[in-house]
């Protein structure tokens, strides 16, 4: 199984790779579908720890370790948000600057399915600040940093808005070509839980952004990302 996976950073400890869309970070259901945990494992040939999750059609970073000694401090660096997370989205529509910081409480309904509404309606404190790179068109690329980690969180904060991410088939609409949703977890920034060193990681931007979803753009958002 040669799924090609990029490494990002490796050592003895730690492992952060940049993930592909349409791969689950865990096992499924379907026992046939190739995950990222099981092909890691495979690869190292150990046992791994998985610090946080993507969805399985968002790309971008993914931290993981192999010194069970390491597992408590990276397990309080992502709870106590002691960890910036930058991810880049492309939405429907052009953003309005007044949207800056949006904030919510996030829970699950049936069908799998998460839902943002005001304090008092139950669920988890959630919140994004967003940042404008570029408009054209009908479309915003945006730098969107999470504060906290809740399921969905970026995903709903940009359909609250009325922009929802474009390729979003759960929130928004799918993309008539079926192209993976508009969303890379970008940048982690964090300290290493054995030297203490500042871990400023980034992953590049799959192939088919370029192509699809940045067409239109201007040259320095190309070569930016």
């Amino acid at each position: 199984m040669d799924l090609n996976i990029q490494i990002i950073f490796e050592d003895d400890t730690l492992l952060v790779v940049n993930k592909p869309p349409r791969l689950p970070v865990h096992a499924t259901l379907d026992k046939r579908r190739a995950n990222l945990m099981d092909h890691l494992e495979f690869v190292q040939k150990r046992k791994l720890v998985l610090f946080h999750r993507l969805d399985v059609d968002t790309t971008g970073l993914v931290v993981l370790g192999k010194d069970p000694s390491i597992n408590k401090i990276m397990n309080d660096v992502f709870k106590d948000r002691e960890v910036k997370k930058n991810y880049l989205a492309v939405v429907d529509g052009r953003w309005r600057e007044t949207d800056k910081k949006i904030e919510s409480y996030i829970k699950k309904v049936n069908g799998g399915k998460y839902i943002s509404g005001g304090k008092g309606t139950g669920g988890d404190f959630a919140h994004t600040e967003f940042e404008i790179i570029e408009s054209i068109g009908e479309k915003t690329l945006l730098r969107c940093e999470l504060f906290t980690g809740r399921t969905h969180q970026i995903r709903l904060h940009a359909h609250g808005t009325g922009h929802p991410i474009l390729g979003d088939a759960t929130y928004g609409k799918l993309d008539r070509m079926g192209v993976p949703i508009a969303l890379h977890a970008y940048e982690l920034k964090f300290k290493h839980p054995k030297t203490s060193a500042l871990l400023n990681l980034r992953a590049s931007l799959p192939d088919y952004w370029k192509d699809y979803w940045l067409k239109g753009f201007s040259k320095e958002v190309f070569t930016k990302f």
